[in-house]
C-alpha cells in the first residue's frame, strides 16, 4: 500500500503527461519540419555511404577540390522531392559518429544511398533521444526544485513549437541537448562529492560528442572549469588526456581518408565569420529552422532566463543553470556565423530554457500583478496566430482586444483596490492562460503539416513509420483541424 501511495503521488500524473507530450512529439515527426532538410541529409548521406562503401560521401558548400567531386546534379525526383547537390568523396565536413547514427537508421530501413533519404527514417534517433531529454528535464527540475516545477518544465519542453520541431531534426545538437542537461546533474554531484570517476566520465562525454561534431569538444572546457574550481588537478590531467586522445582520433580519421583535404576543410570550418552582433542575433531570431518562428512560449522562457540571470540572490542550483546557459551562448557566438540563421547550434540550451520557463511561471503565479499578467497574456497565446493560413483566419482584431483587456481586469483591479479576491481571480486567469496556451501549442504542433499543406497547391509526402503514425487516443478530435481542405495534388516522393 505504501508503494502504491508513493507511485500515485509521484508518477501517475507525470506518466500521463509524458505519454501525451511524447505522442505530440512523435505525431507526423517526418512531415514537419519539411522532409529532406539539407542539414540532415549531409549527415545521413555521409553515414550510409560510410557504412555501405567504407567512404563518407555527402553534399557540401565548402571549397573541395574538383578531384573530390563525384556528383553534380539533382538528387531525387523532380516530380516529388529533389535537391540540387554537389556530392564529395571523401566528405570531411564533420566527424563520423553522428553520421553513423543518422545514416545507420536509413541503412537499417533499407534506403538507397543514391536517393533522398526519408526523414521518417533518419529522424528516428533524434526523436527518441528527445524523449529521453524530456524525461531528464522532469527529473532534474523536480530534483533541483520541486515536483510541480518538474511537471511545468516538461510541459514547456514538450509543447513549445520551436523546441518540439527542433528536437525532430536529425542533427547532433539534439544529442548535445541530452548531454548538456545531464551534465548539470553530473557537475552538481561532482561539486558535492568530487571523485576521479566523474573526470573520466566528463572526458568520455566530451570525446563522444566531439566525434559527432567538433562543437562537442567544447564540453571539455566547461567541465574543466568546475574541476579547477575544486582544485582537483589529477582530475584535470585525466580529462585533458582523454580529450587529447579524442582529438587525436579525429585527426587519424582525417588522415585515413585524405590528410591535405582534411586540413583544408578544418581550416575553413575554424575560420567562420563570427562577430559582435552574434549574441543579439540569437535573442532576436527565434527559430528551429532557417526561417523565423515567433513562438511566445520560447520567448517567455528567454525572458525568464534573463530575469534569473540578473537576479542577485539566486540559489546555488539556479546559478549553475545560468552559468551553463551563458557558457553555451558563448559557444554559439564563437563557433557559429555572425548573422547566419543556424538555430540547431542553440538546441543544447532548450532543456535549460524549459526549466527557466517553469520557474518563471511559478514565480508569476505566486505573485501576479498587472505587468506580469500583461506579458503572460501576450506571450502564452501566440500559437493561436500560427494556426492561421490563407484558408483560416486568426482572431478578429476587436475580439483580440476585448479578450486581452478582459484577461487584464483582475490584475488591474488588484493594483487599484488591493482586494484579495481580485488577487485570487488573477491567479485563476494565469492558470487558464497556461491551459489555453498548451491547447493552442498542441493543436498547432499536431496539425503543422496540414496547415502548411492547405496553403499550397500540392504537397510532398514521404514514407512514415509506426512512430509517426501515433495519435492521441479518444481526445484527438479536439486537436485536429476540422474541414481540412486536401490539396489537389499530393506528390509521393518514395
Amino acid at each position: 500500500m505504501k508503494l502504491l501511495k508513493f507511485i500515485n503521488k509521484k508518477y501517475i500524473i507525470f506518466f500521463f503527461i509524458f505519454i501525451f507530450l511524447a505522442i505530440i512529439k512523435l505525431h507526423e515527426y517526418e512531415r514537419w519540419p519539411g522532409p529532406a532538410h539539407a542539414e540532415e541529409l549531409a549527415f545521413g548521406w555521409a553515414g550510409i555511404n560510410l557504412i555501405e562503401t567504407g567512404v563518407p560521401v555527402s553534399w557540401s558548400t565548402l571549397d573541395y577540390p574538383e578531384s573530390s567531386l563525384v556528383f553534380d546534379g539533382i538528387v531525387g525526383d523532380k516530380a516529388g522531392l529533389y535537391l540540387p547537390a554537389k556530392l564529395y568523396k571523401p566528405w570531411l565536413d564533420q566527424p563520423p559518429l553522428y553520421s553513423l547514427l543518422s545514416g545507420g537508421a536509413a541503412h537499417l530501413f533499407g534506403d538507397s544511398r543514391d536517393g533522398v533519404l526519408p526523414s521518417a527514417h533518419t529522424r528516428v534517433p533524434s526523436v527518441l533521444i528527445s524523449l529521453l531529454t524530456m524525461a531528464l528535464v522532469f527529473y532534474i527540475a523536480q530534483k533541483f526544485f520541486n515536483y510541480w516545477v518538474g511537471i511545468l518544465a516538461t510541459v514547456f519542453y514538450g509543447t513549445s513549437p520551436i523546441i518540439v520541431f527542433g528536437s525532430r531534426l536529425s542533427v547532433p545538437e539534439n544529442v548535445f541537448a541530452l548531454a548538456f542537461i545531464g551534465s548539470i546533474l553530473l557537475v552538481k554531484r561532482y561539486l558535492d562529492r568530487p571523485t576521479l570517476k566523474y573526470a573520466i566520465l566528463f572526458g568520455c562525454i566530451s570525446v563522444l560528442l566531439g566525434l559527432m561534431k567538433p562543437t562537442g569538444f567544447f564540453f571539455a572546457p566547461l567541465y574543466m572549469f568546475f574541476i579547477v574550481k575544486k582544485r582537483r588537478w589529477q582530475d584535470l590531467i585525466v580529462i585533458f588526456v582523454i580529450l587529447l586522445a579524442g582529438i587525436f582520433a579525429f585527426f587519424v580519421y582525417g588522415y585515413h581518408y585524405n590528410w591535405e583535404l582534411f586540413l583544408r576543410i578544418l581550416n575553413i570550418q575554424s575560420t567562420r565569420f563570427a562577430g559582435w552582433s552574434g549574441l543579439s542575433y540569437i535573442f532576436t531570431t527565434p527559430a528551429h529552422d532557417i526561417y523565423l518562428l515567433y513562438d511566445g512560449w520560447y520567448i517567455f522562457c528567454l525572458f525568464s532566463a534573463i530575469y534569473f540571470l540578473f537576479n542577485k540572490n539566486k540559489p546555488r542550483v539556479i546559478s549553475l543553470l545560468t552559468f551553463f546557459l551563458v557558457y553555451w551562448l558563448l559557444v554559439v557566438v564563437f563557433s557559429g556565423t555572425e548573422q547566419d540563421l543556424l538555430p540547431w547550434y542553440r538546441y543544447p540550451i532548450f532543456p535549460i530554457l524549459s526549466v527557466f520557463g517553469a520557474l518563471g511561471f511559478v514565480k508569476l503565479y505566486k505573485n501576479p500583478n498587472f505587468i506580469t499578467t500583461a506579458l503572460l497574456v501576450g506571450l502564452l497565446l501566440s500559437s493561436r496566430y500560427l494556426l492561421k493560413n490563407d484558408f483560416r483566419s486568426t482572431t478578429p482584431p476587436n475580439v483580440f482586444r476585448a479578450t486581452y483587456a478582459l484577461a487584464l481586469l483582475p490584475s488591474l483591479g488588484h493594483l487599484l483596490f488591493k482586494k484579495n479576491w481580485m488577487l485570487k481571480l488573477s491567479k485563476v486567469v494565469i492558470v487558464l492562460l497556461f491551459a489555453l496556451g498548451v491547447f493552442f501549442n498542441t493543436k498547432y504542433i499536431y496539425n503543422a503539416f496540414s496547415i502548411r499543406c492547405e496553403n499550397v497547391p500540392s504537397c510532398t509526402l514521404g514514407p512514415s513509420t509506426r512512430l509517426s503514425e501515433v495519435h492521441l487516443p479518444i481526445i484527438w478530435r479536439f486537436f485536429i483541424i476540422k474541414n481540412y481542405n486536401t490539396p489537389s495534388v499530393i506528390n509521393p516522393i518514395f
